[in-house]
């Protein structure tokens, strides 16, 4: 066979050599072609591949709907939250263009409901902190143009500077998002620089004060969102996940050094936690924003604590600890491809899986105190049994040549130990069980 493909390749060769010139450019000149035909398909192809996908996409657009609404109907989450969003930015704006219309006469009405469409927000803390920066902005952008026009007057030039003012005006970072409404606002108050029409920069001024009153009202009166239950179900899931990831390492340790793909995919999972910890945060950070100045948590009825810095303290503690999870992940990987050093036998890797398996039952108890049926909180009981296993890994694995490879694992381990340690320590608590059942 070998013989067969050597003298093909050979036979191909004398071929080629026989051809002349001319042929070879006609060939090459054919080849040219069809690539350039095959180009010019290609991104058709591609284009109306897209566009079927583009319109497979719309045509499940409805079905999409209809379930979100669904989903709105039966339970809260985000479909419910958007929905109410949009209720109450509707009913904001409306008000503030009545209010501006007929109660303030306003030349100027639809500057009102133009403001409260930009204040109304997710959260009463959001919705103060837009209304504030907003207000500041139309302020700067109006004095911006009422200063221009009587200086330079009304022309080109004078709108050129006014418009350069307020754009570097509005790169200043305290007014945040609302920075361009600067220059807005002082391209709407431009042509209100002479005569009568003066009065037009006070009233763009008030609309916009009416507007954000309005905004904030209604983001206050209308039933603004408390996140504790996405607060507590976040910090809930990391703490599952770390648990679990622990667990899962320990009962294959449990049963002898596993293979390398197994250990690869403890690996991914320990990559992987930085997205759950990000979730987490975010989660976290949501529901201590929903809390301030919102008026729901001054209701009898509302139990729930009102600060969210054990929580901060346990997902950090966890945001660290995912490290160590992942040079252990490592250490294992090198113990298993390094094939000249010392393996690891079942007198180490058992009770280092005793000791995962008791670091994996700690992470739920991070932040547990005396129930008044154990003398000592569970967690300090968890910890005293992994310190314990710690040290008699350490004398036992000490001195000997395996403490290259073993000593890594029990370093990670202690820094575990630690890290749980100190987030108890420091206030980290979980929510209790009930908080994040459906």
């Amino acid at each position: 066979m070998r013989a067969a493909r050597e003298a093909g390749g050979a036979g191909k060769g004398k071929g080629t050599a026989k051809a002349g010139p001319q042929q070879e450019r006609q060939g090459q000149h054919e080849r040219q072609e069809q690539q350039q035909g095959q180009g010019q398909q290609e991104p058709m192809v591609r284009q109306g591949r897209s566009v079927a996908e583009r319109w497979q996409a719309a045509l499940r657009a409805p079905g999409r709907l209809w379930r979100g609404l669904k989903r709105a109907k039966e339970h809260s989450g985000p479909e419910r939250d958007t929905l109410f969003l949009l209720f109450k930015s509707a009913v904001a704006g409306v008000l503030a263009w009545a209010l501006a219309q007929y109660a303030f006469a306003s030349p100027q009405p639809t500057y009102a409901p133009f403001t409260a469409l930009l204040v109304v927000q997710s959260t009463a803390y959001r919705s103060l902190l837009q209304s504030v920066r907003y207000v500041i902005a139309v302020v700067l952008g109006v004095l911006a143009a009422g200063a221009v026009g009587p200086t330079l007057g009304e022309n080109a030039a004078a709108f050129a500077v006014m418009l350069g003012l307020t754009l570097a005006v509005g790169r200043w970072n305290r007014l945040g998002s609302q920075g361009i409404q600067v220059s807005v606002a002082g391209v709407f108050a431009y042509n209100a620089l002479s005569g009568t029409h003066e009065q037009m920069l006070w009233q763009i001024i008030l609309m916009a004060l009416l507007g954000a009153g309005v905004g904030i009202a209604v983001t206050l009166l209308l039933l603004p969102p408390l996140r504790y239950r996405a607060a507590t179900q976040g910090v809930h899931e990391i703490s599952h996940t770390v648990a679990t990831l622990l667990n899962d390492i320990a009962r294959g340790l449990g049963e002898g050094l596993p293979e390398r793909d197994v250990v690869a995919d403890w690996l991914h999972r320990a990559r992987r936690l930085d997205a759950s910890v990000d979730s987490a945060r975010y989660a976290v950070e949501s529901g201590a924003e929903s809390v301030v100045y919102n008026p729901r948590r001054l209701l009898p009825r509302n139990t729930l604590p009102t600060s969210f810095a054990g929580y901060r303290t346990f997902v950090e503690a966890l945001a660290r600890a995912s490290e160590q999870i992942r040079s252990i992940c490592y250490g294992l990987l090198r113990i298993i491809d390094d094939e000249s050093g010392p393996t690891p036998g079942d007198d180490f890797l058992c009770p280092y899986a005793d000791l995962l398996g008791t670091l994996s039952r700690a992470v739920g108890q991070i932040g547990a105190h005396e129930d008044g049926q154990h003398r000592r909180n569970p967690f300090d009981q968890a910890l005293e049994d992994g310190r314990a296993r710690h040290r008699e890994l350490t004398a036992a694995a000490e001195g000997t040549a395996a403490w290259a490879s073993h000593g890594v694992l029990l370093t990670d381990a202690d820094r575990l130990i630690e890290e749980f340690a100190h987030a108890h320590s420091q206030g980290a608590v979980q929510p209790h069980p009930e908080h994040h059942k459906d």
